[in-house]
């Protein structure tokens, strides 16, 4: 008895062991003090107050890092959409922010576009981070009310532009960012809804005098006729943002309002992989009312991306297409969603000769050229 009784108190202390060591990391590692005035460079601060909150009425948070140069990377997560009780019901968006700081960590050093990496051009930016919890492209301002599974009554706060408008107003009143040389907006997934959605708003009450306007939509494209109703009805985003909304395609209204307004002086990319496997998913949802995907419907994808080329183009919208990442590990002919969180965000294709990240950067110094729009006549 006495053997198993100190086998007992050694576990009881290994946990114990474990379970300090789990909260000192998450509390001196993987979360991040609150932004503070004259912030110290290269350190990762977070961002909140009352008035920003997750779908579920939770204390959103976003994040933010002063950079040595002059620059700013203004970067949405993405993690679905909600556009209606079903869509709110059958959580296909993220819902919460259950250890946000840690969701935001593990954003920052997966190797993609904010991760702190070797050889990054942008390492010493300024860098606002946007987690997605709210369902709404991070623009909206409503509270939409529903019966979830149980027949109960709910509210999904829809609160991603006060979130993002929160954060803007606080990070450019501490952080000393004035009139900085080049701005780039992005996001991947509805992060690029969210960059195409915001962008003018940005450029207009925040960084208006920047030199190099860039805004680059990864993996956000999406038909739906009702789109400007979703946008008012639903997540009732600002009147100025949704009379915008004009067509089934959302993105491409936003990007065609910008080049209307700005003409040569915003720099507007879009990319995304030919049969992206995700996008292929919502957009059957969206025509059929079945969350699901096959080959087939990966082929109504690629037509679709297809047909928005001219158009995009007409728009003043610069191009990167590209496959050879498979969706998930699954067999069948579909390609990745998403690619600026990600490490192949630096790596060259083989049909393209170049990088995202280095397309990106040449269009941030007003070198505007497209990749791979032949691969949406490939046959899979």
């Amino acid at each position: 008895m006495k053997v198993v009784k100190r086998v007992f108190i050694v576990l009881a202390i290994i946990l114990l062991i474990v379970l300090i060591v789990a909260v000192c990391i998450y509390k001196f590692v993987l979360q991040y003090p609150n932004l503070k005035e004259n912030p110290t460079v290269g350190k990762w601060y977070r961002v909140t107050n009352n008035e920003m909150k997750t779908s579920e009425g939770g204390k959103y948070r976003a994040l933010f890092r002063k950079g040595t140069e002059n620059n700013v990377l203004v970067y949405f997560a993405g993690g679905g959409v909600s556009i209606n009780e079903e869509t709110a019901r059958d959580d296909t968006y993220n819902t919460t922010e259950i250890f946000i700081d840690m969701l935001a960590n593990v954003t920052m050093n997966m190797g993609g576009l904010a991760s702190d990496v070797e050889g990054s051009p942008f390492k010493e930016w300024n860098m606002i981070l946007f987690p997605y919890a709210t369902g709404d492209f991070h623009a909206g301002t409503g509270e939409f009310k529903y019966i979830d599974k149980d027949g109960k009554e709910k509210i999904l706060y829809h609160n991603g532009y006060v979130n993002y408008t929160e954060t803007m107003k606080t990070v450019t009143e501490l952080a000393g960012i004035e009139e900085p040389d080049s701005v780039v907006v992005t996001g991947y997934s509805a992060g690029g809804f969210a960059a195409a959605l915001l962008s003018d708003d940005i450029f207009t009450n925040y960084f208006s005098d920047a030199k190099s306007k860039n805004v680059m939509v990864d993996a956000s494209l999406l038909l739906h006729n009702d789109w400007h109703s979703i946008a008012t009805d639903v997540w009732q985003t600002p009147k100025e943002i949704s009379d915008k909304l004009t067509s089934n395609n959302l993105t491409l209204d936003c990007l065609r309002s910008l080049h209307e307004k700005y003409g040569d002086g915003i720099h507007l990319l879009f990319d995304c992989s030919t049969r992206d496997g995700d996008l292929a998913k919502v957009q059957n949802y969206f025509d059929t009312g079945v969350m699901d995907v096959d080959e087939e419907r990966a082929d109504i994808f690629q037509n679709i991306l297809k047909d928005a080329i001219p158009q995009f183009k007409e728009a003043g919208v610069s191009l990167f297409i590209w496959d050879g990442v498979a969706w998930y590990d699954d067999p069948r002919n579909m390609t990745a969603h998403t690619i600026i969180a990600t490490p192949a965000v630096w790596l060259p294709f083989e049909e393209q000769k170049q990088s995202v990240a280095g397309w990106l950067q040449d269009a941030i110094n007003g070198d505007l050229k497209d990749y791979g729009l032949d691969l949406v006549n490939k046959e899979y």
